[in-house]
């Protein structure tokens, strides 16, 4: 940027180096976030199936429900089958674990400060 020493207007002026555009100018956003979305989808659909399963159990039944419930128990089955919900089940054994540890004369359960 310059300074028009005219009036004191600040003019935009070109930069001396060549830069070459910006990648993401170039990619059209939409297309891009659509494949990210889509990609996510995916990887939860293959490696967090029994959370997809523990959610539907959890619907209210219903016309619409019903015929989905026997294909995604399916499913379920399936990824625990080919082992893609190993990743998974070490998470939550990990935090389960975690959420029981107690520490000193701790109950589960119980107010320390009430007794």
């Amino acid at each position: 940027m310059t300074t028009g020493a005219d009036h004191g207007e600040i003019a935009e002026a070109g930069s001396p180096v060549q830069v070459p555009a910006d990648p993401v100018d170039s990619v059209r956003p939409l297309r891009w976030m659509t494949g990210i979305v889509a990609g996510a989808t995916l990887f939860l659909a293959l490696f967090n199936a029994p959370a997809i399963g523990e959610w539907f159990d959890e619907l209210p039944p219903s016309p619409a429900t019903e015929p989905l419930r026997a294909p995604i128990a399916a499913w379920v089955a399936t990824t625990a089958r080919l082992g893609l919900d190993t990743p998974r089940t070490a998470v939550r054994a990990r935090w389960e674990a975690a959420r029981a540890a107690r520490f000193g004369e701790e109950r589960p359960g119980g107010d320390e400060g009430a007794e």
